[in-house]
C-alpha cells in the first residue's frame, strides 16, 4: 500500500512540475503576442545548474531560461526570460544554422521597437546582412 501511495505523490509531482514549466512558457510566448510578434515559435526550456562554496556547505541551485524564436523581417531572432521573472531580452540571431548573440542583449522590446533595431545603425551579429530583408513582414 505504502509503494502505490509514493508511486502516486510522485507521479502527481511529476505532473504539477511539468504543468508549471509548460504554463511559463505559455505565459512568455502570449507575452509575446501582446508584444505584436505574430508569430512565436514554440517555446523550449534549458536548465542551468549552478553550485557555490558557502562556509563548508555548498549551495546548489537550478535557473530555467525559456527560449522563443520568433521570426522578423526575415530574421530569425531568439528572445529569452527566466522563468518565473519578468522581461525578457532579445538573446540570439539564428542564421545558416549559426546562433550568434545579439550584442548588449536589448530588453523588452516589442515588434516596432524590434523593426527599428533591426534597421538602425547599431551593432548586429555575424550573419545578420545575409538574413534581413527590408521589405519583408
Amino acid at each position: 500500500m505504502k509503494r502505490r501511495v509514493i508511486s502516486l505523490l510522485l507521479a502527481l509531482g511529476c505532473t504539477a512540475g511539468l504543468t508549471a514549466c509548460t504554463n511559463n512558457e505559455d505565459k512568455f510566448v502570449s507575452e509575446l503576442k501582446a508584444a505584436g510578434f505574430t508569430n512565436p515559435g514554440e517555446p523550449s526550456t534549458e536548465k542551468e545548474k549552478k553550485s557555490k562554496k558557502v562556509g563548508k556547505r555548498t549551495v546548489k541551485s537550478s535557473e530555467k531560461t525559456i527560449e522563443v524564436v520568433v521570426r522578423v523581417k526575415g530574421c530569425d531572432l531568439e528572445f529569452a526570460k527566466i522563468s518565473g521573472q519578468s522581461g525578457y531580452w532579445l538573446d540570439e540571431l539564428h542564421v545558416n544554422g549559426q546562433e550568434p548573440e545579439w550584442p548588449n542583449y536589448p530588453e523588452n522590446l516589442n515588434r516596432e521597437q524590434t523593426i527599428a533595431l533591426l534597421a538602425g545603425s547599431s551593432t548586429k551579429p555575424d550573419g545578420f546582412t545575409s538574413c534581413y530583408k527590408p521589405n519583408e513582414a
